[in-house]
């Protein structure tokens, strides 16, 4: 199984700055995972819609990828593209750049509501907010779910919706961006809890940077209460451990195209010009 020439040269280009980015035999390796992990639960659950999922993602191929965005292949590919796509311009205009993440906890979602919950209301809602604040430059990057679960209290484990987003260093924009997600119904929205929905970081390595805004799979971040009765997080996130849970994640991200995952403001100017 091969890539088009032109991807192995992305790829190429992409490893000079970023050694540990994922190769093809990475993307199938984890393809497979997802395949036996769908097959599994599709029989626990006795779900025809993860078996069917399971032989898409098992047929798809570098030559004829599926193009779903819950295949490591096509998932791999798509980074390929969006990386080097901006590479360039972010490498010249790095220092008028930061990194921000973006946590709506005021949309976290019971895992029992994953499938038929809405997206798009919440990514239009973002998208309006950011074009008011006005940015001068675009604003890049995309959207993921995290898992978190609750160990202790499984019953309150729920997706939390996030943005990872590269976006113009202009502080007075940026004190707007960081009040807007600090706005009472997003601050409170987990009784007792102490919400931080901003996160402001400088961008050392551009293309590590924009990998970490398209990354292509959702992740697990486990709870636990210690034995003085604390509720604390583990430091480092994990694959989805419960195969069920994780099939589901896969099945929602079947249902989500590649435009739904990635996020822009201000960019279909400085597209063409990139690209002219």
């Amino acid at each position: 199984m091969a890539f088009r020439p032109e991807l192995e040269k992305l790829a190429k280009k992409i490893r000079e700055v970023m050694p540990n980015f994922e190769t093809k035999e990475d993307a199938l390796k984890e393809n497979a995972i997802r395949v036996g992990t769908l097959r599994s639960a599709g029989r626990k659950l006795d779900k025809k819609v993860c078996q069917q999922l399971a032989d898409k993602l098992e047929s798809c191929s570098p030559e004829e990828p599926c193009g779903s965005m819950a295949c490591s292949i096509c998932q791999h590919i798509r980074r390929l593209i969006h990386i080097p796509g901006w590479q360039s311009y972010i490498e010249e205009h790095q220092d008028e750049y930061v990194a921000v993440t973006l946590i709506s906890y005021v949309d976290m979602v019971p895992n029992k509501k994953l499938l038929g919950w809405d997206f798009d209301a919440m990514k239009e809602r973002y998208r309006k907010a950011i074009s008011r604040i006005g940015f001068s430059l675009p604003v890049i990057g995309g959207f993921e779910m995290d898992y978190h679960n609750y160990s202790h209290a499984p019953e309150t484990s729920h997706w939390m919706p996030h943005f990872h987003l590269l976006v113009p260093n202009e502080p007075e924009k940026i004190e707007r961006l960081h009040h807007y997600m600090l706005r009472g119904k997003n601050l409170h929205a987990r009784n007792g809890r102490k919400n931080r929905p901003f996160r402001k970081d400088r961008i050392d390595n551009p293309v590590r940077a924009l990998s970490y805004c398209i990354s292509g799979i959702w992740m697990e971040h486990v709870w636990f209460r210690n034995e003085e009765k604390e509720v604390k997080k583990r430091r480092n996130p994990i694959r989805i451990s419960d195969e069920r849970i994780f099939a589901k994640s896969l099945v929602k991200l079947d249902r989500m195209s590649d435009g739904q995952l990635t996020f822009g403001v201000n960019v279909q100017a400085m597209r063409k010009k990139i690209s002219s």
